[in-house]
């Protein structure tokens, strides 16, 4: 007889990461967040060379 699941998978805690998993998210969003503005900025500040 085979075994087969009845609810749905057990994948860990999810919505229950606390503050500091909070804090890595928030700090890691504004990283990337602050490389795309950094990245505009100097895209826009070249020089012309004509």
């Amino acid at each position: 007889m085979t075994k087969k699941p009845v609810a749905g998978a057990a994948t860990g805690g999810g919505g229950d990461a606390g503050p500091d998993g909070r804090t890595f998210v928030l700090v890691g969003t504004s990283l990337v967040a602050a490389a795309g503005v950094g990245g505009l900025f100097l895209r826009r500040r070249r020089p012309q060379h004509d």
